[in-house]
């Protein structure tokens, strides 16, 4: 028992360590920030509203909205993927994971930063509640939900 603490503790803590390492990268946090703000930018022109990128910024009509590494889904990612790396499974459905939940990561925080930015337009005194409280609880349920289900299919999937 002490060994798998002691695995799952070094798995999370080289997963923050490389997430901390990552976020301190300018070129990294640039293009990681530039690219969420410029696919959130093209869903919510489809959307029909009036956004404009430039960077990491989003722009609208009466309000703007700055990307940070922290609106990316890096840091939820990154503890995933140590918990996944750190559980006892086959390294093709490791690997498996870690491609869906990434996919699924990335969808679910571009849906987060659209609505924080109608939030914004729309009713800017529920801005710092649905951003602090809502989304950051969102996406660390959300990380431990994945977890859970990858987990138990992957023990299901496991050879006896």
């Amino acid at each position: 028992m002490a060994r798998v603490t002691l695995m799952v503790a070094a798995s999370l803590g080289l997963a923050l360590a490389l997430y901390l390492t990552l976020s301190r990268l300018p070129s990294f946090t640039s293009a990681i920030t530039s690219s969420t703000a410029s696919a959130t930018g093209f869903l919510l022109r489809l959307l029909g509203a009036d956004v404009s990128v430039k960077g990491s910024l989003l722009i609208a009509t009466s309000f703007s909205f700055v990307v940070v590494p922290d609106c990316t889904p890096l840091a939820p990612f990154m503890l995933l993927a140590g918990a996944m790396l750190a559980f006892p499974a086959p390294l093709r459905s490791k690997l498996l994971g870690l491609l869906v939940s990434g996919i699924f990561l990335s969808v679910l925080n571009l849906v987060r930063v659209m609505s924080l930015v109608y939030v914004g337009l729309y009713a800017p005194q529920w801005l710092e509640p649905a951003h602090l409280v809502v989304w950051q609880s969102v996406m660390v349920l959300a990380g431990i939900l994945v977890f859970l289900w990858w987990m138990r299919r992957s023990v299901r999937a496991a050879p006896a």
